[in-house]
């Protein structure tokens, strides 16, 4: 789990509208050394990444970039800079660049907060703690007389996901009080317009900022509509006698098959024992992994044998900059880690004279199953998948494989990464020269399906809780997705 200060880091990086006039937080790199990184960064990425020009050309990546680093230079200060990152140009969910922690944790520490926590859900904006002046599940409506759009595109700026996906939001508003409070970072209070849960008045409350203290104990006391013991585990199952259901809640395919396979096993054995007509899956927050084990997992589901059918592809097999790359611990990446990588690549992919791509072979594919049949524990009865902007990866291509072979209803909303394709498998990391940012570049695409473009869109649900009946559920403390399943499960 990431710490609030890599959260931060993150953030500050990421395109959050930052006006602190405090440079002395900031006493390992200047402006100018922030800038040189940016650019360094950008030109990696142009040749590093597998697929840069997805979703844009060289020439239009390079004069946003350009574009971009000189509104950088304009900036009044390095937090300002921050607004011009570039790095959302790709629109690749698995990209990213990031401060080093003790920049994060220096800034944080000096802070003051917005003293809220938030649910934000479709443009609408709802106290997420009770006990609070404002009362759980008000609708907040302006903050110091911006309205609620204008404060989301604050932390819209630091949040994307693959192509033109915009339910990234999803994965980052828990964390509002941080990533908004960078604009204000200085500010003493807060002047909040409210609409009270079945009131039509608005309202007005001036709260005091928090200091980083309390901004973090609000956060770990915010209500969360959801269970936060299924969150804290892999892959943890539970069982509704009321309900006739089976709940798998699954936050990562990153793990290994025998594990995997362990706890799949037992719990469609025990919903099958208990004769449930319903079960559950639940991957709103799973950030991917081995699409094998998104594959296996569906395998309890079928009821015929699948396709289980996907490749990598790349523009380059090289590695570019050599001399900034860190391994996973954080140490420089020495010459046999890199040949040792550079011989796995050569070694794993061909090139395709016809689209230019370097294509994964019978080696890298090696062991993979492409015509699964279904478990012998498999379930029979419905599915319901539960989906959102936190469903990355492997978990989409779970959702996908649900949903082409027509398996169940995908409910909730849009994954945030790509239906056809995403970047994954194997990374890259550079330790920025005049920052020590961390730059973490994907060396590879994945496409799902034989898939020969990709129109930037995920898995689209079956169903979406209507608005207005989810911030019912939110307001009663109830998981809107699971909650509108059960309404279903019991027609």
């Amino acid at each position: 789990m990431r710490t609030i200060f890599g959260i931060l880091a993150a953030g500050l990086l990421l395109g959050g509208k930052v006006t602190i006039a405090q440079e002395r937080l900031y006493t390992s790199f200047t402006q100018e050394d922030l800038i040189k990184d940016w650019k360094l960064a950008m030109d990696i990425l142009g040749v590093q990444h597998p697929n840069p020009y997805k979703f844009t050309d060289s020439l239009e990546y390079k004069r946003q970039t350009a574009s971009l680093l000189g509104k950088m230079a304009s900036a009044p200060d390095i937090p300002a800079c921050s607004r011009y990152a570039p790095i959302r140009l790709l629109r690749d969910v698995h990209t990213s660049m990031g401060y080093a922690a003790d920049d994060g944790r220096m800034l944080y520490s000096q802070m003051r907060l917005f003293p809220l926590p938030v649910l934000i859900e479709r443009g609408k904006m709802l106290v997420n703690i009770r006990g609070e002046a404002i009362p759980f599940g008000a609708e907040i409506l302006r903050i110091n007389q911006e309205p609620v759009d204008t404060l989301l595109d604050i932390i819209a700026g630091a949040t994307y996901s693959d192509g033109f996906i915009e339910t990234g939001v999803d994965r980052v508003y828990s964390d509002f009080q941080t990533r908004y409070s960078l604009h204000y970072a200085t500010r003493t209070s807060y002047d909040i317009e409210y609409r009270a849960p079945g009131e039509k008045q608005i309202r007005r409350a001036q709260l005091p900022a928090a200091d980083p203290q309390r901004a973090f104990k609000s956060q770990n006391l915010a209500v969360v509509p959801v269970n936060l013991l299924e969150r804290s585990q892999v892959i943890y199952p539970s069982y509704d006698e009321k309900q006739n259901t089976g709940i798998l809640t699954v936050n990562s395919f990153a793990v290994q098959e025998a594990y995997a396979y362990k706890e799949f096993s037992e719990f469609f054995k025990e919903v099958n024992k208990r004769g449930y007509k319903h079960v559950v899956i639940d991957v709103r927050t799973n950030g991917g992994g081995n699409p094998a084990i998104s594959a296996l997992l569906f395998s309890f589901l079928a009821r015929q044998p699948f396709r289980n059918e996907y490749n990598y592809r790349t523009r380059t097999i090289g590695i570019t900059n050599r001399e900034y790359l860190v391994n996973e611990n954080g140490g420089p990446m020495s010459e046999e880690e890199i040949r040792n990588l550079l011989n796995f690549m050569y070694q794993r992919f061909d090139l395709d004279t016809a689209s230019g791509y370097y294509l994964g072979n019978a080696r890298l594919r090696e062991g993979l199953l492409e015509n699964f049949p279904p478990d012998k524990d498999s379930f029979k009865g419905n599915v319901y998948v539960l989906t959102g902007g936190g469903t990355v990866s492997a978990a989409t291509y779970f959702a996908s494989l649900v949903q082409k072979n027509k398996r169940g209803l995908i409910v909730g909303k849009e994954t945030g990464s790509g239906e056809q394709s995403t970047t994954a498998a194997w990374f890259l990391r550079y330790k920025l020269p005049n920052t020590k940012s961390i730059l973490t570049v994907p060396m590879s695409e994945i496409f799902f399906f034989n898939a020969t473009n990709d129109n930037g869109r995920g898995v689209i649900p079956d169903r979406e809780v209507p608005l207005e009946k989810y911030l019912d559920y939110v307001r009663s403390a109830k998981d809107p997705e699971l909650n509108y399943v059960f309404g279903l499960t019991g027609k």
